[in-house]
């Protein structure tokens, strides 16, 4: 029977890299070859035959102490380092989307340096994270290339060193739903500018001067703040200004216009990269129907601010805010071979990623209730592990603890025991996902999506649940009723409530 969900025991240790070493590297290199980070003058474009579309080139000082470590799916290895330039690039759109914010303040500008697969090298391109609205707006924790929150709505720029126009990529609650390129000319034939968009730099005038006796007077220099805007076009991907700008949305191969061969030179400093799709911090299921379920869940009403008293409240919506929020461990969700019969596995931390995977067997019999309980459920494991790391939830650590006395050296048994506390809370979110997404409009019965709640609370390799559990059941009924109840979901028998998610 599928009815657990589960984490690996014993937890693998983690592989701590070096990453300041690392880092620093990455510095040196930057340092020794910076002003040859441009492109060679060719003629033409390193994607088109036509001129490229270039804003003005920005001095960029990387604030070597905030940065992301990750890697490419070929396993080309990334530091995305803050650039805390005054002078910032954004669209002129965003002046009326924020009218009373400083709006270069909410502009994240990043330079990512990503390793060369065959040289001892990187090639630095530039990101540029715009948002559409207040519930976008992020800090540099927030939200990088390959970490782009669950429900970010906005524009992912990219931009070669010298700042030529790479690819853009448009987002809406976390998914791409457009790439684009920059037209590079405009109908006369003249190189393109970027009309409606908007430069913003901060100047520092000298107020120095020389008095009647031939003595330079220093005085403090005034800093004067300028917005510079090229139109009043908007920042629209899919249609054209007319004032010679032009988006266009396009079909994008696999991985992202592999760049065509240069002419031979001197062990060149720099090539543009190849880039793959920005990938989210949350969501990387490829079943269709998971996937659906995922954002569905995502979307609950109630706001966690506290483990106290999580009983009553939404747990699932809250439980991702809390994993953006405290940083340091991102949450992935995919689905895959799980190698056992449960519905759905939690791994330790591995390079910084706590990772939930749904079986592929699981999903193709299971209904759609059972895999959002699953997800519920698997969620709350990937949170513990975080906090068993990060401690920032006392309420929760101290349970922990205390639950890892009482099973010494058993996590599965240590978190379905704590879980217990639990169960109210996530029976509420998998109410409140049936009644406005579900195939029964959360018709069931509260008794029901309770009683599902438990899935998984078990004994480790048994089918016997917790003490802790037992004392919950509600009374007349027992576990054999809540085990068949399970089953008839994860398999989608005649028996079951919900509809196969297939």
């Amino acid at each position: 029977m599928m009815l657990s969900a589960c984490i690996p025991e014993p937890e693998n240790p983690t592989i701590e890299l070096s990453e300041s070493s690392q880092l620093a590297q990455v510095r040196d290199w930057f340092e020794a070859n910076k002003t040859k980070l441009r492109l060679p003058e060719r003629g033409t474009n390193f994607r088109t035959e036509s001129q490229e579309l270039i804003l003005p080139f920005f001095e960029k000082e990387p604030d070597w102490e905030q940065f992301h470590h990750y890697f490419f799916p070929d396993g080309r290895e990334v530091f995305e380092v803050s650039l805390e330039n005054a002078t910032k690039y954004f669209p002129a759109s965003m002046l009326d989307s924020f009218p009373d914010r400083d709006v270069k303040e909410l502009v994240i500008q990043n330079i990512m340096f990503i390793s060369h697969p065959t040289e001892q090298r990187f090639d630095p391109v530039i990101a540029r994270y715009y948002p559409d609205g207040e519930g976008s707006i992020e800090d540099f924790e927030g939200i990088y290339y390959d970490g782009i929150p669950h429900d970010w709505s906005g524009v992912v720029d990219i931009w070669t060193y010298d700042e030529r126009h790479f690819i853009g990529f448009t987002f809406e609650n976390g998914e791409v739903v457009g790439h684009f390129k920059y037209s590079p000319l405009t109908s006369t034939g003249e190189q393109a500018r970027i009309a409606g968009d908007c430069i913003q730099i901060t100047r520092e005038i000298s107020n120095n001067y020389t008095d009647s006796n031939g003595i330079v007077v220093v005085v403090p220099p005034t800093i004067v703040v300028q917005t510079f805007c090229s139109g009043s076009g908007g920042y629209t991907p899919g249609g054209g200004s007319g004032d010679g700008r032009d988006y266009h949305d396009y079909q994008r191969p696999p991985c992202c216009d592999d760049p065509v061969t240069a002419p031979p030179r001197d062990v060149p400093p720099y090539e543009p990269p190849s880039l793959p799709t920005p990938k989210t911090i949350i969501m990387q299921l490829t079943n269709p129907c998971a996937a659906d379920i995922f954002k569905e869940l995502s979307k609950g009403s109630a706001y966690l601010t506290d483990m106290t008293g999580l009983g009553s409240l939404d747990i699932f919506p809250g439980m991702l805010d809390l994993f953006e929020q405290s940083g340091q461990f991102d949450y992935r969700i995919r689905n895959g071979n799980t190698g056992s019969q449960a519905g759905g596995s939690t791994s330790p931390i591995v390079n910084g990623v706590i990772t939930i995977t749904l079986s592929d067997d699981y999903l193709r019999t299971a209904t759609s209730l059972s895999i959002a309980r699953t997800i519920i459920h698997e969620t709350v494991h990937a949170y513990l592990l975080k906090q068993a790391k990060i401690q920032t939830d006392m309420n929760t650590v101290q349970l922990l603890n205390e639950y890892w006395k009482e099973y010494p050296e058993n996590l599965p048994d240590t978190h379905h025991a704590l879980m217990s506390q639990y169960v109210l809370g996530m029976a509420v979110s998998l109410y409140n996902w049936d009644k406005k997404y579900g195939p029964t409009g959360g018709s069931l019965g509260f008794d029901y999506y309770y009683k599902m709640a438990f899935g998984g609370l078990l004994k480790d390799g048994t089918e016997v649940p917790l003490d802790e559990v037992k004392n919950l059941i509600p009374s007349g009924s027992s576990w054999s009723e809540i085990s068949k109840i399970l089953e008839n979901e994860a398999t989608g028998n005649y028996n079951a409530n919900g509809e196969k998610c297939n």
